[in-house]
């Protein structure tokens, strides 16, 4: 007997999940922040922490939310290729896109990085992406080969590689994502599957990273150079309604994870400015998607930019916007809502991201509630939901929506684990 196939709503507070802050009395932000609404979610709803990946494994926000999207980051390009269709761009079947961005490089070594992170509003970087050297270079040791750069934001932009005959992302990136350390020489990959294509790739970015040191050597401003990563080539992969088989919707400001809703099909939705708008959307996009990821990439910027305290503060701030979502949440018999994090970002320490594992908290009619009554990282630890993974997660949700099929089943040619009424008859129905 099928179930009522409720519908899904994801609440995923970005970098939410923190270290004990000494400033905050040992606790985390999460666990010290104002959240009346959350606290209402975990007490009627069953906890848990999840390990997004594997135990101790720091991720960025698009591998993150590739796993808790259902999916193996093999399967889909890599973060070059999700900024450039999130800022709805398409590169060229069989180019090699990378992240990139303007840096200034130490002027006593003049090999090591000073700053990654200029500020947009001293500098023109629009006008430094035009200049010769950077949008276009042709790179003479590798045929018929072309880098471009493409400005997008603050000071970031896509460094496109394209040539006459084939390249790979199987290379090093030239950013080492810390100052105070050398531009990177880009090399191929150990697991290259075709390493002289690496190896054009690499000496590809090299010339070009090259070219960008000589074209802003003479610019006033701090300008040295741009530093790419994330090399991807652009692919295609299963849609998230063919995997799931769920109408899906993203909420999201971030350019990275618009270009994955777009690559996996999902329907992009642009928020409005303010989380209370936010919350406005997800509730809208329940009407016409049976699943609305919803997020909210605040918590993890202002870890990066402020501390614990801040952090406790911003999240206080999104929970107060969640009262009519919460109030959705516990009334409606039709829907399920998971509240979590995609990773977790100290705000204490000088740290990107760390390994440890993050709260999750789902509520719906059939859920197993436990007895924990507030949101945080301890007290989520003390609740029934255990031994998640990432990739897990949906398929867990899912079941909670009664929207997964009896192992074993197999209604149509292709294997699916959710119910679905297209199938092949025998004979045709009568009349």
């Amino acid at each position: 007997m099928r179930g009522t196939d409720r519908s899904i709503l994801l609440l995923l507070l970005d970098g939410a999940a923190d270290r004990p802050a000494a400033t905050l009395d040992g606790r985390t932000p999460l666990e010290a922040a104002e959240t009346p609404n959350l606290d209402r979610i975990a007490t009627a709803g069953i906890n848990g922490t999840m390990h997004v990946a594997d135990p101790g494994v720091p991720l960025s926000s698009d591998l993150a939310h590739t796993r808790l999207f259902g999916y193996d980051p093999a399967e889909v390009p890599g973060r070059g290729v999700l900024e450039a269709r999130g800022f709805g761009r398409e590169p060229p079947a069989g180019s090699v896109v990378c992240s990139a961005a303007f840096a200034s490089v130490d002027p006593e070594t003049g090999t090591r990085v000073a700053d990654r992170h200029l500020d947009a509003d001293a500098v023109d970087f629009p006008a430094l992406s035009e200049r010769p050297g950077v949008a276009t270079v042709d790179v003479p040791v590798v045929e018929g080969c072309t880098a471009t750069f493409e400005y997008t934001w603050k000071n970031r932009g896509l460094v496109t590689i394209t040539a006459d005959t084939v390249v790979s992302a199987s290379v090093t990136d030239v950013d080492p994502f810390e100052e105070d350390l050398p531009v990177i020489a880009s090399e191929p990959t150990r697991d290259a599957d075709d390493r002289a294509a690496a190896r054009r790739t690499a000496d590809a970015l090299r010339a070009y990273t090259r070219a960008t040191r000589s074209a802003l050597a003479d610019e006033p401003g701090p300008a040295d150079v741009v530093l790419s990563k994330w090399a991807a080539t652009p692919t295609r992969v299963e849609s998230f309604s063919q995997r799931h088989g769920l109408e899906a919707a993203s909420v999201t400001p971030k350019p990275v994870l618009t270009g994955l809703a777009r690559t996996l099909g999902m329907a992009h939705v642009a928020p409005l400015e303010g989380y209370d708008a936010r919350a406005e959307c997800a509730l809208d996009a329940l009407g016409d998607h049976e699943f609305v990821h919803v997020h909210y990439p605040e918590p993890d910027e202002v870890s990066h930019a402020a501390g614990p305290a801040e952090k406790r503060d911003e999240l206080a701030t999104v929970d107060a916007s969640l009262a009519p979502v919460v109030d959705r949440a516990l009334s409606d018999p039709e829907l399920v809502t998971v509240v979590t994090a995609d990773h977790t970002t100290p705000s204490a320490e000088d740290v990107v991201h760390s390994g440890e594992p993050v709260p999750v908290t789902m509520v719906a009619e059939p859920v197993r509630v436990d007895k924990v009554e507030s949101v945080g990282e301890r007290p989520a630890a003390r609740g029934g939901f255990r031994d998640v993974r990432g990739r897990e997660l949906l398929k867990t949700v899912r079941a909670a929506a009664d929207r997964v099929m009896l192992d074993g089943l197999r209604r149509t040619p292709a294997v699916r684990d959710y119910p679905t009424t297209e199938v092949t008859p025998l004979w045709p129905r009568e009349e």
